[in-house]
C-alpha cells in the first residue's frame, strides 16, 4: 500500500501536477493535528468575524470547516486547481452545515478575485507546487486589500518544502513585507502583510 502511494506522488510530482486527489484520505488524516492543527491555524490567522480569506489549495478541506466557523459575517473563498479536491471540501463544510464558502476551481497564477477584494490569504503546504509561486505572489498581492495578511505555512513531509529564507525574500519580491513567524525547521508559519 505505502508503495502504491510513494509511486502516485512520484509520478504526479514528475508530470508537474497538484497533489493527487486520490490521495485526499491522506490529507485529512487526524495525526496531522499533531503538526498543526485547525484550531491552531485560525489562532494564528487572528481572524476577525467579518474577513473575507482566501484558502488557496485547501485539497480536501482540513482547515476550511474551522476556518470558515471563525467567519459568522464573514466569508471564506477556497479556490483550488483540481475540482476534484474542491468537491471533496464542498462535501465536507456542507456536512458541517456552512454556508459562508464559495468555491472557485482556478490556478494561483490567474486568480478570479477582484482587486483587493481578501483580508486574509493563507497557503498550506501548497506554495511549492505552483510552477511559478512568484507569479502566484504577486495575485496574492494583488487581490489582497491593502493592510491585509497572507499567511504561508510549510510542514514537515511536504516535496514541496520551501524554506522560511526563501519564502521571504519571494514575498518580499512581490511587494508583502514580513510580518510575525511561528515555528522553526521544515513547521513552520510566515505572515506577510500588504503595505
Amino acid at each position: 500500500m505505502f508503495e502504491r502511494i510513494r509511486e502516485i506522488l512520484r509520478r504526479s510530482r514528475e508530470a508537474g501536477q497538484a497533489y493527487p486527489p486520490q490521495l485526499a484520505l491522506l490529507l485529512r488524516n487526524p495525526l496531522r493535528r499533531l503538526i498543526l492543527s485547525p484550531a491552531e491555524l485560525v489562532r494564528r490567522l487572528d481572524l476577525q468575524p467579518g474577513d473575507r480569506v482566501l484558502e488557496l489549495g485547501p485539497g480536501p478541506g482540513f482547515f476550511s470547516v474551522d476556518i470558515a466557523r471563525a467567519l459568522p459575517q464573514g466569508g471564506l473563498v477556497l479556490v483550488d486547481l483540481q475540482p476534484a479536491m474542491l468537491a471533496k471540501a464542498q462535501a465536507r463544510l456542507t456536512r458541517a452545515g456552512l454556508d459562508n464558502v464559495s468555491y472557485q476551481a482556478a490556478d494561483a497564477r490567474a486568480l478570479p478575485l477582484d482587486d483587493g477584494c481578501i483580508d486574509v490569504a493563507l497557503l498550506v503546504a501548497v506554495l511549492g507546487e505552483v510552477p511559478e509561486p512568484e507569479v502566484a505572489l504577486k495575485e496574492l498581492f494583488r487581490v489582497i486589500r491593502p493592510g491585509g495578511r497572507v499567511n504561508l505555512t510549510e510542514q514537515p513531509g511536504d516535496p514541496d518544502f520551501i524554506p522560511r529564507k526563501v519564502i521571504t525574500r519571494m514575498a518580499e519580491s512581490a511587494g508583502f513585507r514580513p510580518g510575525r513567524q511561528w515555528g522553526r525547521g521544515r513547521n513552520y508559519s510566515a505572515e506577510f502583510l500588504r503595505p
